[in-house]
């Protein structure tokens, strides 16, 4: 589950990097064995580009909370790239890609292991 204001969030971060990648971190917490994603958090030193988005890990804090990565995708796809999928085995959790446009129902939800998951916006 993701909070409405904490995808919206990410979904603004996206359109405003357009045509560029862009990549946040998801927080949140873990409830009845469910991920619910309550804020995003911009890591320092992001860089972008319009094929890839990264950040640095040694530049991050201490994050209590981190439950996987959003990040966008250009061209249109939701789909993951080889790199997405690395990304998604050393992050664990849950995993969005949203394909331009960027909007609610182009967000694709993948697991550590790279399958594809499903997620509920609420609140």
């Amino acid at each position: 589950m993701i909070k409405k204001q904490a995808l919206d969030e990410a979904l603004a971060g996206a359109a405003s990097a357009y045509p560029n990648e862009f990549i946040c971190l998801l927080i949140g917490r873990r409830d009845k064995g469910n991920i619910m994603i309550e804020e995003t958090l911009i890591p320092p030193g992001i860089m972008v580009a319009e094929t890839m988005s990264s950040f640095s890990e040694w530049m991050l804090p201490v994050i209590v909370g981190m439950m996987g990565t959003f990040h966008s995708h250009p061209n249109g796809s939701s789909l993951p790239s080889a790199a997405d999928r690395r990304l998604f085995s050393q992050k664990g959790g849950v995993n969005l890609i949203a394909g331009h446009p960027y909007s609610e129902k182009n967000v694709s939800a993948y697991l550590g292991n790279g399958k594809r998951a499903e997620f509920r916006i609420v609140g």
